[in-house]
């Protein structure tokens, strides 16, 4: 599940459960009798070769490949395996992600002690002898080593709650701390020693694990930590680091005061606040430093013969973004030593008043419902930008951990719908159909047996019409090794991760007063996870990307780019994008105020040069909410959108050429317009989230061919399809080429079909 969900509500968002244990003592488990006779399924692999495992890029994408034969990668993982491997293994999963704390068989300087886990894998063995794993090495300091360290921990800028500090360790089935994620009494990241020792411990796991049969069934492993395990830094609400391993590595730190207030309302000003930018890139920098140092020990204890992910390079969601984002993607990206990214599916929740937290529809202040997260007719959109992930040949794993009917307790991550046989099936059909279509991969994280608060005690996924339904999805991903999976979208969204460097904090939106999620800024909220919602229900494909991995290519691919917070730039890099679109045909949103903020000062004139557009600024506060005035007979576009809440600074378009597209709420001053600009199609957008009927007009009026003549849910690749129905009623489906809805159905390019709200359809090439 969720670690936001899991450690969030043990305290790190919102209020405290208590975690359930499962003492990780053999003694407590099994007599030495059944042990012994566990461990001999260890044995048994002794014949087995050692496991290769690759990625290849190949027929339109990045595929898995293990011994040399294709697979499709989608795994089990569960809070409790050893409850939950049976179902999968009936539903056609021998694909198992364990999560493992190595930590607690480290139990002195150079002392380890393995055969705690070596028994649990032996036991995963006795449930299915077929099984392969992918282990999650929890990299995470015991008690014993922190006592002894107190300098390399964190230290904080802001007063931290006493009750997530030295918190009793409470170990899972596989040795994982379950507070570990929460405790604020924890290592610095740019600690030597701690990553020295750390060192040690994972260098002698992965030996122990090369000297040992296992080897011939270990696909490779994530490598993770920190926060949620998602590389979140520890206790990023009371600001970190001061430590003085953090100093040494950065210099001298910005005080709380001089990180948590902007000189320009929602932007930096580089003259002024120039410090703090530079240690919020640094900071970043070593996060992804440390991770791809113990991805290299992983790739050179293994020879390289297995495959090595993390957790990184959210851009989507990721809360508290200043220090617990993932703000140096293009490290981690371009390391040969990362063959694997993963990440959480969405998290947002609802924000509409009187709907439980587990609701995840979206809305505007103006009242334009946005989409929904989860649940049925959700999208279940993902947080990292899948096409840079595959531009550099690297796979994208999606967690899915949504609740299901098994579950009694309803304020969960299922999402809308869940607690019905029939929503839950339309969940996982979209959760698997966009993968499949999607030519990614996928594991499920099972928390039914984590209680409390949960009571379904029984595996979420385990029934019969589950299994079914997952059975069903495993063989018809056998199909994929015949299938393109290059992708087929003319729209493309670019983000940029740094210009968080230059926005303003998430602690000024506190209390987060009609925010689908706690603890995040203005622009990563309503500019990229609301404006998601949006995005995915354009009614056709739709590409993500950082804005580091553009190409002039591009420009002959996509006929709609929406350039969503291209704040911060340097000279070099608003001259590529000048270039990049000149004469390209195409249509370019720029938000807010693209360009504005150089490596030294605050520059309109880019921002103008840039975009095409004058501009004046608006320096007194006012709501981030626009007046529509499109003109358009065809699709009924009047309204607003937008947020209430007062923000500066704003700009006006004062460009007489340019067309007016709608108006500052507050005042007659343009805040959307489009004009024709060296050989492309200019659009500025003062605000942000668009209404879908706005990016259906858009799209139309660039040439994108609209798939589906209702505002679907559209995943696709070259030779598949995903559709998920987000309204009742008939629709047409035009695909570029022939195809045919999966399991049966005629091959054609166009599918007339009538589908209830939450529908699923998924069509294939022949």
């Amino acid at each position: 599940m969720n670690r936001r969900v899991v450690l969030k509500q043990i305290g790190l968002s919102t209020a405290a459960f208590c975690i359930p244990i499962i003492d990780f003592q053999p003694e407590h488990l099994v007599s030495e009798q059944v042990e012994g006779k566990v461990l001999r399924q260890i044995e048994k692999l002794h014949r087995e070769p050692p496991l290769k495992s690759e990625i290849r890029m190949e027929n339109g994408g990045p595929r898995l490949y293990v011994n040399n034969h294709e697979i499709y990668p989608m795994w089990g993982m569960s809070a409790s395996l050893l409850d939950t491997t049976p179902a999968y293994r009936k539903s056609g999963i021998n694909y198992l992600s364990v999560i493992l704390g190595l930590n607690s068989a480290w139990i002195g300087p150079q002392k380890y002690d393995w055969s705690k886990l070596d028994y649990y894998h032996a036991k995963l063995l006795e449930m299915n002898p077929n099984a392969y794993f992918l282990p999650r090495l929890q990299l995470n300091a015991p008690r014993w080593w922190e006592d002894a360290h107190p300098e390399e921990l964190v230290k904080y800028g802001l007063p931290y709650d006493e009750k997530e500090h030295r918190m009793e360790e409470r170990l899972g089935e596989a040795g994982l701390n379950w507070y570990a994620g929460r405790d604020t009494y924890d290592p610095s990241l740019a600690s030597k020693i701690w990553i020295e020792d750390l060192s040690d411990l994972l260098r002698a796991y992965l030996q122990h694990i090369e000297n040992s049969p296992l080897r011939s069934r270990m696909m490779g492993y994530q490598v993770t930590s920190a926060m949620t395990a998602e590389w979140h830094y520890i206790g990023s609400r009371y600001l970190p680091d001061y430590s003085k391993p953090m100093q040494e590595k950065v210099g001298k730190i910005p005080s709380a005061e001089e990180r948590m207030n902007t000189a320009f309302g929602l932007l930096r000003d580089p003259a002024k606040e120039k410090d703090v930018i530079e240690f919020y890139q640094k900071f970043h920098e070593n996060t992804a430093n440390t991770i791809l140092h113990f991805a290299r020990i992983v790739k050179e204890e293994t020879n390289r013969r297995v495959i090595c992910g993390t957790f990184y390079a959210y851009i989507m969601e990721n809360v508290m973004i200043q220090e617990a984002g993932h703000l140096a993607p293009q490290i981690v990206l371009n390391s040969q030593d990362i063959d694997f990214i993963a990440s959480p599916y969405t998290y947002q929740h609802t924000n509409i008043p009187g709907k439980g937290r587990w609701e995840s529809d979206m809305v505007d202040d103006a009242g334009n419902w946005l989409g929904r997260a989860r649940g049925e007719a959700g999208d279940g959109g993902y947080r990292v930008p899948v096409e840079s992930v595959k531009r550099y040949k690297k796979l994208f794993i999606v967690e899915w951990d949504p609740s299901t009917y098994l579950e009694p307790v309803k304020r969960t991550e299922g999402g809308s719908g869940s607690q019905t046989l029939e929503g839950t099936l339309h969940i996982l059909q979209r959760d698997m159909g966009r993968m499949f279509a999607g030519g990614i991969g996928g594991w499920f994280l099972d928390f039914g047996h984590f209680t409390p608060p949960f009571r379904a005690n029984r595996g979420w996924y385990d029934d019969e019409p589950m299994i079914n339904e997952i059975s069903k999805s495993a063989k018809l991903g056998n199909k994929r090794q015949k299938q393109n999976i290059k992708s087929v979208s003319e729209i493309l969204a670019v983000f940029d991760a740094k210009s968080f460097f230059i926005s303003q904090h998430w602690k000024a939106e506190k209390p987060w007063k009609g925010f689908g999620i706690s603890v995040s800024d203005f622009f990563n909220h309503w500019f990229v996870n609301s404006q998601a919602r949006t995005f995915h229900r354009i009614g056709s494909p739709m590409d993500f990307l950082f804005r580091f991995d553009l190409t002039q290519e591009d420009t002959k691919i996509y006929r709609l780019f929406f350039m969503v917070n291209q704040f911060f730039l340097t000279d070099e890099e608003v001259d590529f994008l000048s270039n990049l679109f000149r004469d390209s045909g195409a249509t370019v949103v720029w938000y807010y105020a693209p360009g504005l903020v150089t490596p030294d000062k605050l520059d309109l004139n880019r921002m103008q040069q840039l975009t095409g557009f004058r501009f004046r600024i608006i320096n007194e506060k006012g709501p981030m909410m626009i007046r529509t005035a499109i003109n358009d007979t065809e699709m009924d576009i009047e309204g607003k959108f937008g947020v209430k809440k007062e923000h500066f600074p704003r700009f006006a378009v004062t460009d007489t050429e340019a067309q007016i597209l709608g108006y500052w709420v507050d005042r007659k001053a343009v805040a959307f317009a489009s004009k024709e600009y060296t050989g492309y199609r200019s659009v500025y957008l003062g605000a942000a989230p668009l209404p879908v009927n706005i990016l259906r007009w858009l799209a139309k009026a660039a040439g994108v061919s609209l798939w589906s003549n209702q505002p679907d849910i559209i995943t696709a690749t070259e030779d598949a399809t995903c559709l998920v129905a987000t309204k009742t009623g008939e629709r047409i489906l035009r695909l570029p080429k022939p195809q045919r809805l999966t399991f049966n159905g005629k091959v054609q390019i166009e599918h007339r079909l009538r589908l209830e709200f939450g529908d699923v359809r998924v069509f294939i090439s022949d």
